[in-house]
């Protein structure tokens, strides 16, 4: 039996405002807008979590549909067998993990899938990149190119951080890291945080200020990604081949 308190993220004496909010929130996330540009695997996922809080709206919303909800959830708890009792010599083995709700589950597959995007999607806009050890979701760096009739571009050292929103915060939070990576022949350091929304961005100019001044100017270029259409705010010296990469996401063919 679905518990419907959980997949909205409620207790069990939620009120209806409460519900219609909770209800609110967790069904944008699985809008088919949302998810149009990941796989169909994960477009049927998003489609049938719709539907189990979309009933459990319905039902929740329904006074009758409630009462006679919770008393089959209580019933259905009281039924379920005891667990045996522990063995009296052996030590009781260790916790198990807990279970992640349906909404983390949700969160944690876009992620999977955003990540695998991403990854594509640098693979044939920088062909030489190779993996940093730093802890970033992804971390690559490009060597430089020289020329015949230009001077040597130099390398880009591309850091990946997914968040739940980009925010100060998150800025504050990646940017000591993203500070202290270097890479041989890297001159330019380009930081990507990807979340669902973007704090307005005089807050995250703001912030990014605040970071250079604490920095003395040591630092990445900050680039703001909405996941949900790979819209970014790209700073004037955003270097050409980080537009390129997001504008393919953009453009739908990842």
């Amino acid at each position: 039996m679905k518990n419907y308190y959980d997949l909205l993220s409620l207790p069990a004496d939620a009120p209806a405002e409460e519900i219609k909010k909770a209800f609110r929130r967790e069904i944008a996330r699985y809008h088919p807008d949302k998810v149009q540009h990941l796989g169909r695997e994960f477009q049927d996922m998003a489609a049938t979590m719709a539907a189990d809080l979309t009933e459990g709206y319905r039902v929740l919303m329904d006074p009758a549909l409630r009462a006679r909800y919770d008393a089959d959830l209580q019933a259905g708890r009281a039924a379920a067998p005891a667990p045996p009792p522990a063995p009296p010599v052996p030590a009781p083995p260790p916790p198990s993990p807990p279970r992640a709700s349906r909404s983390t589950v949700g969160v944690d597959f876009v992620k999977r899938v955003s990540l695998s995007k991403l990854r594509e999607a640098i693979e044939e806009v920088l062909h030489d990149a190779s993996p940093l050890p730093v802890p970033f979701d992804i971390a690559v760096a490009t060597s430089g190119k020289r020329g015949l009739f230009r001077k040597t571009e130099d390398g880009l050292c591309l850091l990946v951080r997914l968040v739940s929103h980009v925010d100060g915060e998150a800025v504050a939070e990646a940017w000591p890291v993203a500070a202290r990576v270097s890479a041989p022949g890297v001159s330019t350091c380009v930081l990507l945080l990807v979340g669902s929304g973007l704090a307005p961005s005089r807050d995250l100019s703001a912030m990014v200020t605040e970071m250079r001044r604490k920095y003395r100017g040591a630092g990445p270029i900050l680039v703001p990604v909405d996941v949900r259409d790979w819209e970014a705010l790209f700073p004037p010296d955003t270097p050409a081949p980080v537009r390129a990469l997001l504008q393919r996401l953009k453009d739908g063919k990842h």
